[in-house]
């Protein structure tokens, strides 16, 4: 997020406003944990938070105007990651980076799952605010996966069949969509959680590298 704070009608808020935004953000974050998407209503958040839809809508147009902040908040939280995947992971200890990269992904995503399932699904059904948020969101990390492919390309270890930018895309679709699920695989197929990290791990690094664990 930048410096300054935004209300509705577009005006700077100050310090106290912005912590009344603040907690706003913080409890619709925990009621879409709780709740859902379509169970949430701005007067839910309001009574949590203790003050009344009308300031809620001094900072928000509705339910997913706060969402897509929270997905901002998401963003901003998941660009330290492209660290992890630089440089490349070709030297000795690629295998033990990459595993880091993954453990740290899912720690993002424990922290901000029920936000990213949302925005996630209504990118999905077409909501173009959302289809921006993600894209904003995913873009640096396909990018930098995109340029491990190229270098593998390059040294002649990655199939020139697969495409950078498809091959980063697809990693990020595949990391997310199995997070997403990742509770009833376990509950359903006794996919551990140790087991999921292990499986991603190997088709990342195998995809970007060209090599196996």
């Amino acid at each position: 997020m930048g410096s300054e704070v935004l209300a509705a009608d577009g005006r700077v808020i100050g310090a106290r406003a912005q912590h009344t935004r603040r907690r706003l953000l913080e409890t619709t974050a925990r009621l879409l944990d709780e709740r859902g998407v379509m169970e949430l209503k701005v007067v839910d958040v309001t009574r949590e938070v203790g003050t009344s839809p009308a300031t809620f809508y001094q900072y928000f147009a509705d339910v997913d105007a706060a969402i897509l902040a929270l997905a901002d908040d998401a963003t901003e939280d998941e660009r330290p990651l492209v660290d992890h995947l630089r440089p490349e992971w070709t030297a000795a200890d690629g295998p033990v980076r990459a595993r880091e990269f993954v453990d740290a992904y899912m720690k993002f995503w424990d922290e901000h799952h029920a936000v990213l399932r949302i925005r996630n699904l209504k990118a999905e059904e077409g909501d173009k605010r959302f289809r921006n948020a993600r894209r904003t969101a995913n873009i640096f990390m396909v990018e930098a996966m995109a340029d491990s492919v190229r270098e593998g390309h390059a040294a002649g270890r990655v199939p020139i069949e697969v495409d950078p930018f498809g091959a980063g895309s697809a990693m990020v679709a595949m990391i997310e969509r199995l997070l997403a699920y990742q509770t009833s695989m376990e509950r359903g197929r006794g996919l551990t959680r140790e087991r999921l990290a292990d499986t991603i791990t190997a088709i990342i690094y195998q995809t970007l590298t060209g090599r196996s664990l």
